[in-house]
């Protein structure tokens, strides 16, 4: 076979013409090679969906302890205060006098005497203990707001007069009769520190109505201030955790004891009163608390298993599954319940998460398809 000579001139561009078509070979093969090796295999990983739990409904409250034994110092006529020889905190003595109620000449309607020997003692009694049991039954209603303070404030003066009446053998009759009310002293009937002073001079007080309590020392209690919307989901006996973070973090059990009336509020207001458990003696009368009241209601909330959360510093993030890829997604938690985290933030129930095996995966992912 005959050779055809190429001429020189042209051998230069001969040889360009070859490195540029191995060059592009050669970059399609290692680009193709690149991708297919680079490409990661599905992860293996366990999923579940968010789902819907029921959560147990906590009111959380700032209180303060106080001494359990107290006595409550209210009112006992309508009128204005003219006098006030008590400050908050202050000590004072058994017989000394704390207010001075100037009456305001409102009348006060009870029942009119009849005469002693037309009516027995028993009857004297039998009255009393039936408008006894009617002011129980209205204290409930008034505490959790089912009557008005006039209403209540009527049956205290009925059940004032009718002990009177008891007293001194006067029986109230059929008829009724109007008392003029006129000046009243209240003492201190033990000795003790003020505590929950109401009372101030100038302002107006209805009979019952608290003015202040004198505590004496001694067990403690947890007081809370309640609103009226709480009253319907707190009741006596209700379980109650008390943190104390005084001298560091301490947790204490206690259950409501009992719920009061707070006088002189313009809004309906009252005083929770939680029975503690103190027998290591680390409560002390003023030290500052934080009452979890445990109620029996509950409410729906989004949740995830404990072990799908994955913490970053201050931030807690999810890794959720979208089309098949991983995306991660930072939340906010709530509390534990069980194995079950609460997720505060609204994402779509049925969104699936991935539950473990996070150490293994990162954001683009693949996850096999079920």
């Amino acid at each position: 076979m005959n050779k055809i000579p190429v001429p020189a001139k042209y051998l230069p561009a001969i040889l360009l013409a070859v490195v540029l078509i191995v060059g592009l070979l050669g970059i399609s093969y290692f680009g193709t090679f690149s991708s297919t090796t680079m490409t990661r295999s599905p992860v293996s990983v366990t999923t579940t969906p968010i789902s819907m739990i029921s959560k147990p409904v906590e009111i959380v409250l700032s209180g303060s302890i106080q001494s359990r034994q107290a006595v409550i110092i209210s009112a006992e006529i309508p009128g204005r205060i003219s006098e006030l020889n008590a400050k908050e905190g202050e000590l004072v003595k058994a017989g000394q006098q704390l207010v001075h109620i100037d009456g305001s000449g409102e009348q006060v309607v009870v029942d009119a005497p009849a005469s002693t020997s037309a009516v027995q003692n028993s009857d004297l009694q039998a009255n009393y203990d039936k408008l006894a049991r009617e002011y129980e039954r209205y204290q409930k209603l008034y505490q959790v707001g089912g009557i008005a303070r006039k209403q209540f404030e009527e049956m205290t003066a009925r059940l004032q007069a009718a002990r009177e009446a008891l007293q001194t053998g006067s029986a109230p009759g059929s008829s009724s009769q109007a008392q003029q009310t006129g000046a009243a002293n209240l003492t201190a009937p033990i000795s003790g520190k003020v505590t929950g002073l109401s009372a101030a001079i100038g302002k107006t007080v209805q009979p019952g109505q608290q003015l202040m309590i004198i505590d004496t020392g001694g067990d403690v209690r947890a007081i809370v201030h309640l609103e009226q919307k709480d009253l319907y989901l707190i009741q006596a006996g209700t379980p109650v955790e008390i943190i104390v973070e005084d001298s560091g973090k301490h947790s204490l059990t206690g259950q409501v004891e009992a719920i009061y009336p707070e006088a002189g509020s313009s809004t309906p207001l009252f005083f929770g009163h939680i029975r503690v458990d103190n027998s290591n003696g680390l409560l002390k009368p003023g030290m500052p608390i934080t009452a979890h009241i445990k109620t029996d209601q509950s409410t729906p909330v989004r949740a995830i298993p404990s072990s799908a959360i994955l913490q970053e510093q201050e931030n807690t993030y999810i890794y959720l599954v979208i089309d098949g890829k991983i995306v991660k997604q930072q939340v906010t938690v709530g509390v534990i319940i069980g194995d079950l985290i609460e997720i505060i933030d609204n994402l779509p129930e049925q969104t699936i998460v991935i539950a473990s095996g996070m150490q293994n995966v990162k954001e683009g992912d693949v996850v096999p398809q079920p």
